[in-house]
């Protein structure tokens, strides 16, 4: 969900998704970890790849989100929020039996 997010504000290389998830405060991702990811979201035609000649070195991947990645997103961000407030709602129900 948040490679969706962070590829919803623009098209990104893969460092470029690794210096966004890292700016909003997660731990550094590896491209062991992050590439997985993305190939995966390709494939699950979420994202799509197109290269760009870089002027400073070789051409680089850059991933932006598709039509169908925008639903997927708007699917796994629903999903989160019923999983907060079922959380919240457990959360409330045992603090009051202690």
């Amino acid at each position: 969900m948040l490679v969706l997010d962070v590829l919803a504000v623009a098209p990104l290389h893969g460092y470029g998704v690794s210096q966004a998830l890292v700016q909003a405060g997660l731990q550094p991702i590896r491209g062991a970890q992050l590439c997985p990811a993305l190939a995966r979201l390709e494939d699950e035609g979420a994202i799509a790849a197109q290269w760009e000649q870089s002027e400073s070195g070789p051409a680089r991947k850059v991933y932006g989100l598709t039509t169908a990645g925008r639903s997927q997103r708007e699917e796994l961000r629903a999903q989160w929020s019923a999983f907060i407030d079922a959380t919240e709602t457990v959360g409330r129900a045992d603090a009051g039996q202690t």
